[in-house]
């Protein structure tokens, strides 16, 4: 028989030779999203993978202290909008564009790998027309 998924409160089977499941009233797919439901809050994996990368990658960028530290402060604040039980985007994409903008001026963008682009694209476009900035800046 099939294995259990327990996510907080919610259960349900797994197929796990097929790459799907449905769980909760969730039908989840394999691959970069996944969504679970714990009270009001929704947890998206690709995002908070995007993050990752875009902190990890911050920490290889040629940037002086002060640059570095304002690029940090954003993105945690970024961090906290998307992660908050509801989360706030009008805040995550304030926060994103000034941290996108601020490493655009640093010149750290144009340096940058493509995973950082790209994580940043993708949360750009989670934000919808809030993001719009965002792609704007990043020439996507």
């Amino acid at each position: 028989m099939g294995e259990t998924f327990r996510f907080g409160n919610v259960t349900g089977p797994v197929n796990a030779g097929s790459g799907t499941q449905y769980v909760g009233g969730h039908h989840q797919v394999a691959g970069r999203d996944l969504h679970g439901v714990a009270g009001n809050q929704i947890m998206n994996q690709g995002l908070h993978a995007d993050l990752e990368v875009i902190r990890n990658a911050l920490g290889e960028l040629r940037l002086t202290a002060t640059e570095r530290q304002n690029a940090e402060r954003e993105l945690s604040v970024v961090e906290d909008a998307v992660r908050a039980e509801t989360p706030d985007r009008e805040q995550a994409a304030d926060h994103l564009q000034a941290l996108t903008s601020g490493l655009e001026r640093a010149g750290a963008l144009a340096d940058a790998g493509t995973s950082l682009v790209d994580a940043l694209g993708r949360i750009a476009q989670w934000l919808g027309p809030l993001g719009a900035g965002v792609i704007a800046l990043l020439g996507l």
